[in-house]
């Protein structure tokens, strides 16, 4: 009877997380307690990164445009030709970012693998690398939602309607509600947006799922990454002249 009762319960364990890569697309959106347990059971992390590197390169593609008209913002009172120049030369390190935004995709996840998994380490010795780093891919579907949300919307204001970088910034969330805020304000609330907070409800879950540890303690890793973010964003923000 027992035997019966476990038979049943692993062969109900299995069909809830069986489905694979494609299933975990969408469930990451609808059900993302089915992705953890399939990270948990060895779902791999490269097949997500494929995904997000062709989505962040064809977004990096269709945001040249953006760039372009942004950078003759830049350089009023140039001659036609200086123009004409400054912009072929942006655009030919553009295209150098479309093929080099994969690489530092890359990158960027592989530290923030690196790093969650050390602070994991910390709260539970069911740490493993390979299993955040495929954590961080799956929840990187939600923010890469918000990007190309984000450079649709930009679209279809009309990139002619651009008149100062800020014009270029989509807020989809608190943000929207104090436009006027500059530093550490404002990188707080383009931080806090709709979709970053979903991302790091369901980052946090996962953890807690994957590594059988509390929230709580999940909550540590999130909060160390908002925290990364909003010093980026604050760069960002620096660097183009919106701080």
């Amino acid at each position: 009877m027992d035997e019966n009762i476990q038979n049943t319960d692993a062969a109900a364990i299995e069909e809830e997380i069986k489905g694979g890569f494609f299933a975990s697309l969408i469930d990451i959106f609808l059900d993302p307690s089915k992705v953890f347990k399939r990270i948990g059971t060895g779902l791999q992390w490269w097949k997500a990164f494929i995904v997000l590197a062709v989505a962040n390169a064809a977004i990096t593609w269709y945001s040249l445009p953006v760039q372009r008209h942004l950078t003759s913002l830049n350089v009023r009172g140039l001659s036609e030709e200086q123009l004409d120049a400054t912009l072929h030369q942006m655009e030919s390190f553009g295209w150098l970012g479309v093929v080099g935004a994969p690489v530092g995709l890359l990158v960027v996840f592989v530290i923030i693998a690196g790093l969650v998994n050390l602070i994991v380490n910390l709260t539970s010795a069911k740490s493993n690398f390979k299993k955040t780093l495929s954590l961080v891919c799956f929840t990187g579907i939600i923010g890469v939602l918000e990007q190309i949300i984000s450079t649709i919307i930009i679209h279809a204001r009309g990139i002619d309607t651009i008149e100062a970088v800020s014009d270029s910034v989509v807020r989809l969330g608190p943000a929207a509600i104090l436009p006027e805020a500059t530093g550490l304000l404002a990188a707080t609330l383009q931080g806090l947006s709709v979709f970053q907070i979903w991302y790091y409800v369901v980052f946090t879950l996962g953890i807690a799922a994957i590594f059988r540890i509390d929230i709580k303690k999940a909550l540590i890793p999130a909060i160390v990454m908002f925290v990364i973010s909003v010093l980026l964003i604050m760069v960002s923000q620096s660097v183009t002249g919106m701080s």
